[in-house]
């Protein structure tokens, strides 16, 4: 009968961050493992406190599915003789198989006919094959950091007991030096000792009367309870922060609320400035009142019950008081010196060895934020730009740079201080959102000029980068430029901008020779922003033909990119579109063969008079492609641009295309016929290349490339 099964691994506290991504390897590892054992199971899942990682199978098969194996073995010319008697090479053959050589069958083989054996693998207990899964599952785990154990394998923390239990009976799991039993242990304070399991069934009811919730939503849900109650306790209610309670979920085996109190007069600080000090390090909550100000209150989650709730809130209460001393010590030092003061100490702060110091980085930015302004919102010119000279002065203040918590305030607390100094709103506001968005979930600058100061941020970055001779390879991105250009383009898209990044980029690039900052070596800014864009269009889910053939032409304004790539979609649904494309391929293929000198350049033959072809199609072709460029000039002229409209006047060519391939030879022996009937292929070509490189286009299911 299938039984429940029970892994566990016992070990000193992982940090939080540890647990759920060991957690889901597990999960993983076990699944794998089961299936390629042949082992039929139900339901999986694994639960974790910072002291256990477990694995929780139910209904796992006693026995291994049984399984028939093909086997192929010699040539039948070596497996038998001329009398047709069975050769060593046969007998060998089914010896090594397990078969009777008289249950060798033959199978034919494009290279003759060979033996087969139907070999039955008979499936073992399941307590024989369990133990060398588990201990591989175990063993196969990886941390962001690791250390050797008992010399027998590496873990994150020192492993201390293992549980391995198939129903009633343990399975013998070997790995760090210990062999597994049905002993665990309960919370480390209030339920110490050993504790004997009877089955898996047991294992979550069991630890939870030995004060440990082992289910961490279980943990995650008590905690929001915790956290509520206590905050109803002083009249407010806690201040949401997804990231500190999944943290705290993962650091606490049985939660329980204490509330602590700190010096009214602390509140005066920013609000960032005070949730900072309580959630750095400590992992405390804030509390606020209805009306969103804070309360002189926290809530520290412990990891037990009962006893000890007034020592451990006198100790977190001191630990909090210090932290907020130094902060309003920090605050008080900073405004002393005022704002301009920090933007001048910048100069003493190096940016990168071969692009200076954080003063030269703040002098480019104001550039560049001046030079957006011009083309983006002119009206928001002098308040980004006053934002911009300010944006980093914060890097060079007491808080920032002490190389504590309030490291993390860069920015925010820079707006801080700003709306201290009597900065307008806007200038404040755009500090705050320069940094915005730090990843792909992140929201974006919300005013004007904070996103116009969020865009020279991250292009300044870049540039600067790349200049710098900075790699960006694989997953390795030690400068952030992947996220940088990934920003650049979720603004432009998500907030209709229309900017060619590439002009900008050649722009700034100027700017940074009039400053003599040498070119290193390296890749090169175009291809790595044609990829950013090209992933940009992956995840709007453009297909990569399309996106290739968009990007290849104009690749600076995603916006630009973005809106071809969705047109170029949208007619490839014509019946008439993949004909046309045949026409097209045709065409850039006789052009990339013809000889130097054969083609006439800038698409010459558009200015002939139609009487001056020596055929009717070359006439017509000729007619058609220029009103079809005239037509997608106009569209493309508007300032939100037509493609849509562009390309079903291209998709009009198709007819004079077809009629001038059976009409006439291109390469004709003439050189000055050919030369013409180039040209006017060169200028069709030309006219699509307005809007995309169609060779890209793949050929539709079914059709053959030309």
């Amino acid at each position: 009968m299938p039984r429940d099964l029970l892994f566990e691994i016992g070990c000193e506290e992982l940090p939080a961050s540890f647990l759920p991504p060991a957690l889901a390897d597990l999960e993983r590892l076990a699944i794998e493992g089961l299936a390629e054992a042949r082992l039929a199971h139900g339901p999986l899942r694994t639960v974790g406190t910072p002291r256990r990682l477990a694995l929780l199978v139910e209904a796992v098969s006693d026995r291994q599915e049984d399984r028939v194996r093909e086997v192929t073995g010699p040539a039948v010319k070596v497996a038998y003789d001329a009398a047709g008697n069975a050769t060593n090479a046969a007998k060998g053959f089914a010896k090594g198989a397990g078969v009777p050589v008289e249950a060798l069958e033959r199978i034919a083989t494009p290279k003759g006919e060979y033996l087969l054996a139907r070999v039955q693998d008979v499936g073992r207990p399941a307590g024989e094959v369990l133990p060398g899964i588990l201990a591989a599952s175990a063993l196969a785990l990886r941390f962001p950091k690791t250390m050797h154990w008992n010399g027998a394998g590496r873990f994150a923390r020192p492993v201390r007991w293992l549980v391995a239990l198939h129903g009633k009976d343990v399975l013998p799991v070997e790995a760090f030096g210990l062999v597994a039993g049905r002993r665990t242990r309960g919370h480390r304070i209030h339920a110490p000792e050993w504790l004997d399991l009877a089955r898996p069934g047991d294992y979550v009811a069991a630890l939870r009367e030995r004060v440990v919730m082992v289910e961490s939503r279980e943990r995650r849900s008590s905690i929001e309870a915790e956290l509520a109650r206590a905050a109803a306790s002083v009249g407010g209610a806690p201040v949401h922060d997804e990231d500190l309670l999944d943290e705290v979920t993962n650091l606490v085996e049985w939660p329980e609320a204490v509330v602590g109190t700190f010096d009214q007069r602390h509140l005066s600080l920013p609000r960032p400035v005070v949730v900072t000090a309580m959630k750095a390090h400590q992992r405390y909550f804030a509390l606020e009142r209805p009306d969103r100000s804070l309360l002189p209150n926290f809530v520290m989650i412990r990891s037990g019950r009962g006893e000890g709730a007034d020592q451990i809130r006198r100790g977190t209460q001191a630990v909090l008081r210090a932290r907020l001393e130094d902060a309003r010590f920090y605050w008080e030092n900073d405004q002393k010196a005022g704002l301009e003061a920090k933007v001048d100490s910048l100069a003493g702060i190096v940016w990168h060895e071969r692009l200076g110091t954080m003063r030269d980085r703040v002098r480019r930015i104001e550039q560049l934020v001046e030079d957006l302004a011009r083309t983006l919102a002119p009206k928001a010119r002098a308040m980004a730009s006053r934002a911009a000279h300010l944006c980093k002065a914060d890097l060079a203040s007491e808080m920032v740079r002490s190389g504590k918590e309030f490291a993390t305030l860069q920015g925010i607390v820079g707006a801080e201080y700003a709306a201290a100094a009597g900065e307008p709103p806007e200038v404040v506001q755009a500090i705050r959102e320069h940094y915005l968005p730090q990843g792909p979930s992140d929201p974006l600058p919300e005013t004007t000029e904070g996103t116009l100061l969020s865009l020279a941020d991250r292009l300044e970055a870049l540039v600067g980068g790349f200049r710098a001779g900075l790699e960006v390879t694989g997953s390795q991105d030690p400068y952030g430029l992947r996220r940088a250009g990934n920003g650049v383009i979720r603004i432009l898209v998500e907030k209709r901008l229309r900017l060619d990044v590439m002009s900008t980029a050649a722009w700034l690039d100027g700017i940074f020779d009039k400053a003599g900052v040498a070119k290193g070596a390296g890749a090169g800014f175009g291809a790595f922003w044609a990829q950013r864009v090209a992933s940009a269009l992956e995840e709007a889910g453009v297909p990569h033909d399309t996106a290739d053939a968009a990007i290849a032409v104009r690749p600076g304004d995603p916006l630009d990119v973005l809106a071809r790539a969705r047109a170029i979609e949208e007619i490839r649904k014509s019946p008439d579109f993949e004909g046309l494309m045949t026409g097209y391929r045709r065409a850039a293929n006789l052009l990339r063969s013809a000889a130097p000198g054969e083609i006439a350049s800038g698409g010459q033959p558009m200015a002939e008079r139609a009487e001056n072809f020596g055929a009717k199609a070359e006439a017509d072709l000729h007619l058609e492609t220029k009103m079809a460029r005239q037509a997608v000039e106009t569209y493309l002229q508007a300032d939100e641009p037509d493609y849509g409209s562009a390309l079903r006047h291209l998709l009009g060519l198709r007819p004079a295309i077809d009629a001038f391939f059976e009409a006439v030879m291109v390469m004709d022996e003439d050189l000055g016929v050919r030369k013409r009937r180039l040209g006017l292929l060169e200028a069709v070509s030309q006219t699509f290349l307005r809007i995309a490189d169609f060779s890209a286009i793949q050929t539709a299911p079914g059709q053959k490339s030309v």
